[in-house]
């Protein structure tokens, strides 16, 4: 299945990050990990062959695809600590959620699952066990998915995020970047991540 993508990121001192078609390597990434660090990070990965797409997510990052009516296709779901089979989790594990500006594992991290984090993950409440779902490309002919940071998404529903990019896919950035910009100029506090796949194959109708 070909596509095209583009990855744009606007980080919380206003710098911008373009990367067309990029690839990060196995190596690449290594170097930049941080081992047993008291910080974390979230994980979002979509595979795509010619037939099927797999997403797995860790935290709160998000995938959204546009099927061919316009639809927004939900690729992921957030992993928060109001959760009921979250919250069910922790506290089996002898943690607790409170709230401090949004609901938190023991009072700090705003999601339930992460990589990194290690001060939470050695008393288990916060784990690094993905949700992994499958997708029938052939079912749902999609025109474009959105990969993004929690920083789209505090600003922007599913829905209101793939009608802003359907209006923008002729942009040079197939709208990302003004996606990316609207959300700031909404008051997104956070690092807002998104990568738009343009999806270039036809798919037969059934």
């Amino acid at each position: 299945m070909a596509t095209d993508f583009v990855t744009i990121s606007l980080s919380q001192t206003g710098t911008y990050c373009f990367r067309n078609n990029a690839c990060l390597s196995h190596p690449n990434l290594l170097s930049r990990a941080f081992i047993k660090a008291a910080f974390g990070t979230t994980c979002l990965v979509a595979l795509l062959s010619d037939k099927e797409l797999i997403v797995a997510n860790v935290g709160d990052s998000r995938g959204v695809l546009c099927d061919k009516n316009g639809n927004a296709i939900p690729l992921s779901h957030d992993h928060k600590p109001y959760q009921l089979k979250e919250r069910k989790r922790i506290k089996k594990a002898g943690g607790f959620i409170s709230f401090n500006g949004s609901w938190r594992v023991q009072g700090i991290l705003a999601m339930s699952r992460s990589l990194g984090d290690y001060p939470l993950k050695n008393l288990n409440v916060v784990v690094p066990d993905p949700d992994i779902m499958s997708f029938d490309l052939d079912k749902l002919q999609p025109e474009f998915m959105i990969l993004a940071s929690d920083g789209l998404w505090d600003t922007f529903s599913n829905e209101e995020a793939v009608r802003f990019i359907r209006d923008r896919l002729d942009e040079p950035h197939f709208g990302a970047k003004s996606i990316v910009l609207q959300s700031f100029y909404r008051g997104c506090p956070d690092n807002i991540t998104v990568m738009v796949v343009k999806f270039k194959g036809k798919f037969p109708v059934k």
